[in-house]
């Protein structure tokens, strides 16, 4: 990758301030947003599905008689839905988004009917390893074609706007799990996905337009990562698994945990090798392209993502369990206790959207909210130990969601200034891969603290039996005497804090950053860029070839002049600003 030179920088800058973006958009405002709808369908339906299960396990079990394989009907969508983040954002550059995404729904659907009809746990857990499969499209996919869909100054709204429906699927997800299974037969929960997948189906093959570039699939596929593809989906499965279950399900130092934690890690460096063989010595584009980890603004944004998945996955599974272990609230309670940090998250995605290249640089927006993050993992370090709920939790949950939104906007509009136009999807896709797994090395952190904590306090207050019981089910904690509860109480609220203290050094780490990230795009010429599409897709054509579109653009407002615009990536001028500058 060639260096930025002050002077190269300076004319790429000075020649595109005045230059008009290459492609504009060919969707109407209205068809743009029932296009939106849609994806907002898609990725309800998603995260929806990852909680509405969760209240049903025990009644879904039971009925098969597989008690203890309950957490596999988790796990086993979890491992696919993490898995296929980045292969599925690479395959639109073959088929197309619109193609890509219908397959993912349908996928979704017919798995998601399969699950309602299964006959055994063995068939159950297998459908639902292939229904986060097509989670997993739906999930990507919708930030996807977000970024392709909308004018990229307005990427970060329209991105909150898309991220609201997690507060509302976990919120309804448990709910609507509770009721189906009290009232209703289980298999409810996954027939229920039928009508909704069939409306985003519906809208999204009417509203949203195909690929249409003259190529054949074969021509498609010539330049395809077929093996690095594979290769992204094997590393993850065993390597999640081991994080996942590591001290939860298996010791730490089993047979397990251990071969899963090293295939996953060889698999890694196994396909990290292929990759930087594929970018350097072959013409096919690849599924991660190595320029990302070569070029210091994308590896810290990476860094930085993965950074940010750390306390947003802690704080939506642990808090909860917080709550029901230290304050002995019930499952349904500690799920509405939650809502400050699910509420606000895209509320501050919002705001995040709406400030971003109009009032703010997406840089300073990106070390503000780490910094807010820090202050809100610090303070939930802090809550007392004791049964009473700390009604200052709700401020500091307050501030952490907050927090949380008001960074995830950030990514995605920094990422389109920060790669070139046609890695801007898969690096989605590896943005979204990146949050996930630093969620579960977060949760593996968590989870190593607590049993280390609870190894240590619990043997002063209970026997060995009684300990057991503690660890696997909460219900235990009901049969002991007020007094020695409120002592086990403490002890889960000391490992909570504990966790929480040992998080806050990793979003320190990441405001620090942020802060070198500000300082690397300075350096490189590309701070404070606004993204400029060049390139047609879909949903964007050359601005001459729509009638009135060209003349339409030839008057840029001041303000647009004044603002600096998105210039060539590797350091190389603007070919078109070389011509204007020349004349």
């Amino acid at each position: 990758m060639a260096e930025d030179t002050p002077s190269t920088v300076a004319a790429a800058a000075a020649a595109s301030s005045v230059s008009t973006p290459a492609v504009v958009p060919i969707l109407s405002k209205a068809r743009l947003h029932i296009i939106i709808v849609g994806l907002w369908l898609c990725l309800f339906i998603s995260a929806m599905d990852t909680t509405i299960i969760t209240t049903g396990l025990i009644k879904i079990s039971s009925e098969f008689n597989g008690l203890s394989q309950a957490a596999w009907l988790i796990t086993a969508y979890l491992l696919t839905y993490n898995a296929f983040l980045m292969i599925t954002a690479r395959l639109t550059d073959v088929w197309g988004l619109k193609t890509i995404l219908l397959a993912c729904n349908i996928f979704f659907l017919i798995f998601s009917m399969a699950c309602g009809g299964a006959q055994s746990m063995i068939q159950l857990i297998v459908f639902r390893a292939f229904q986060g499969i097509g989670g997993s499209g739906l999930y990507s996919l919708v930030f996807v074609a977000v970024m392709k869909l909308v004018d990229p100054a307005q990427m970060g709204f329209y991105s909150g706007v898309v991220s609201s429906v997690f507060a509302i699927a976990n919120l309804l997800g448990p709910v609507l799990g509770g009721i189906i299974t009290d009232h209703t037969t289980w298999r409810w929960m996954f027939w229920i996905n039928g009508p909704i997948v069939g409306t985003s189906i519906a809208i999204l093959f009417l509203a949203m337009p195909g690929l249409k570039d003259g190529k054949s699939t074969r021509e498609r596929l010539r330049n395809f990562d077929s093996l690095g593809g594979i290769l992204s989906v094997c590393w993850p499965i065993p390597l999640l698994f081991a994080l996942q279950e590591g001290g939860v399900h298996y010791e730490w130092n089993s047979g397990i945990v251990i071969g899963t934690l090293v295939t996953g890690l060889a698999a890694c460096l196994l396909f990290g090798g292929y990759e930087a063989w594929v970018s350097y010595k072959t013409t096919k584009d690849p599924v991660f392209p190595l320029r990302f980890l070569t070029n210091p603004a994308m590896a810290l944004l990476l860094l930085s993502m993965f950074l940010l998945g750390m306390p947003f996955y802690v704080a939506v599974i642990q808090l909860p369990q917080r709550f029901q272990s230290v304050n002995f609230t019930s499952a349904e309670r500690a799920g509405i206790l939650l809502l400050p940090v699910t509420m606000l998250t895209p509320v501050g995605a919002m705001v995040a959207g709406a400030l971003m290249g109009k009032k703010f640089n997406a840089e300073y927006i990106l070390v503000i909210s780490t910094a807010i993050i820090t202050i809100g993992v610090g303070l939930l370090g802090s809550l007392p130990v004791h049964s009473k709920f700390s009604n200052a939790t709700y401020g500091y949950e307050v501030i952490t969601g907050f927090g949380l939104g008001f960074a995830s906007s950030a990514y995605y509009f920094l990422l389109y200034t920060t790669v070139e136009e046609k890695d801007a999807a898969v690096g989605t896709g590896a943005l979204n891969m990146v949050r996930t797994l630093g969620g579960c090395v977060a949760i593996a952190i968590c989870s190593a603290l607590h049993h280390s904590v609870l190894k240590d306090d619990l043997p002063m207050f209970l026997n060995p039996e009684q300990i057991k019981d503690s660890q696997d089910n909460n219900a235990a904690l009901a049969q002991l005497s007020a007094e020695t509860r409120a002592d086990v109480g403490r002890v889960f609220g000391k490992s909570y804090n504990r966790q929480f203290q040992v998080l806050l050094a990793f979003t320190c780490l990441n405001f620090l950053v942020a802060m070198v990230l500000v300082v690397v795009r300075k350096k490189k010429g590309i701070f404070g860029l606004m993204p400029v599409r060049r390139e047609e897709n879909e949903f964007m054509k050359a601005a001459e070839e729509i009638p009135g579109k060209a003349n339409d653009m030839k008057e840029i407002p001041s303000e647009e002049k004044d603002r600096p615009q998105r210039h060539d990536l590797d350091g190389h001028e603007d070919s078109r600003a070389n011509e204007r500058l020349g004349s």
